[in-house]
């Protein structure tokens, strides 16, 4: 019986870290859908402070390169292709024009893959 109750610390111990752990793994797998979630929000945010601009949707495109051998594909990781930005104010060709050069500055992305479009107006401002 000596032996069990010596026992007792370890196990307990050992459950504890393997809650940790668990619980970290978990924590650390939902924050990085959640950091791409809060960059297109923040984007939005600064971007909806420009003169005319209204109200801001952004949406950021990854593409996932993958190497291929025989057996065994690697993923090298997400690089960001493309945006898209969906704007009150985008029906101005001065207001879209200077979204485009904004975002394409701050994210160093090609013009080309970023696309802005007017947000649809709702029942209540038509």
């Amino acid at each position: 019986m000596d032996k069990k109750q010596a026992n007792r610390p370890l196990l307990l111990i050992g459950s504890v870290v393997v809650i940790v752990v668990i619980f970290m793994f978990t924590l650390n797998s939902t924050n990085k859908g959640q950091q791409r979630l809060t960059d297109e929000q923040q984007l939005a945010q600064i971007l909806s402070e420009i003169d005319a601009v209204g109200q801001v949707q952004v949406y950021f495109h990854y593409e996932q390169e993958v190497e291929s051998g025989n057996f065994l594909s690697l993923s090298k990781g997400q690089k960001m292709t493309g945006v898209i930005i969906v704007a009150e104010g985008a029906h101005h060709s001065t207001v879209k024009s200077l979204l485009k050069t904004t975002v394409s500055t701050a994210l160093q992305i090609p013009a080309h893959r970023i696309q802005i479009v007017p947000m649809q107006m709702k029942e209540e401002e038509k």
